[in-house]
């Protein structure tokens, strides 16, 4: 009996790396991520509002948004300035939120 548990005490020692890989394995397997579901949800969410506004939507936001800026210029309003630079701050951002969601979601957070 005592030869048996020496060599079995033998063969962990030898094996020790191969059974804690198994074993890590084994572990992560069992604690499955709780947050995938509502992450994927949260990741949708942003999705659908980077195509709206990088679709006709944020065109037209920032196409009033300038206009705005512009009639309050015309009306003779000179802090209407700060709006105009504000909505072509905004209007760049819109034309780049596709760009800028794949950067932060990951490249094919948004393809299906």
């Amino acid at each position: 009996m005592r030869n048996l548990a020496e060599k079995v005490k033998r063969a962990v020692n030898r094996h020790v790396g191969f059974l804690v890989g198994v074993g890590l394995v084994l572990f992560s397997r069992a604690l499955a991520n709780p947050l995938e579901g509502p992450m994927e949800r949260i990741s949708d969410i942003i999705c659908s509002v980077m195509e709206a506004l990088a679709g006709p939507f944020g065109a037209a936001l920032a196409v009033l948004m300038l206009g705005l800026g512009f009639a309050g210029l015309i009306i003779g309003n000179r802090n209407s300035m700060g709006l105009i630079i504000t909505a072509i701050a905004g209007g760049a951002l819109l034309l780049a939120a596709r760009t800028l969601g794949d950067s932060i979601l990951g490249a094919t957070a948004c393809q299906s």
